[in-house]
């Protein structure tokens, strides 16, 4: 199965083949920045599974929980796409709100929830990342 993922305008279009490794919601002041939102919705994809098939991206680096981090952005619209973390090895960290068209499966992994807002609530199935779900650590 193919999904594609785009950004607000359409400049920049994403391909991602099967489902993802990890598909999670973050609750680290950094993704809630990214995404202007009260958590990131991050799906990761094993590099090979992701291709643009549209670009016009700009990159950003950072330091992250995950050590330096670079994050793809339409260069119009400014929609994060995607992001490479050093410490992740083998996969693409893809935002899960870009395949508004062609959602994703069920987030089943919660993280950084210590610093989760007191009025988000999710169902019991999904649960606490732990240190062996991370794909590529």
């Amino acid at each position: 199965m193919t999904r594609l993922g785009k950004c607000c305008c359409g400049g920049t279009v994403i391909e991602v083949s099967g489902d993802p490794a990890l598909n999670a919601l973050c609750h680290c002041n950094n993704c809630k920045k990214r995404t202007g939102s009260g958590f990131g919705y991050s799906a990761y994809f094993p590099t090979e599974n992701v291709r643009v098939v549209k670009d016009s991206t700009k990159a950003y680096k950072l330091d992250s929980q995950f050590g330096k981090q670079s994050r793809y952005f339409c260069s119009n619209c400014g929609t994060t796409l995607f992001w490479h973390a050093e410490t992740l090895k083998g996969v693409i960290g893809v935002a899960g709100g870009c395949f508004a068209e062609d959602p994703l499966p069920f987030p089943t992994r919660t993280a950084n929830d210590e610093n989760r807002f007191a009025w988000i609530h999710f169902s019991e199935s999904i649960t606490p990342l732990t240190p062996e779900d991370l794909p590529g650590a």
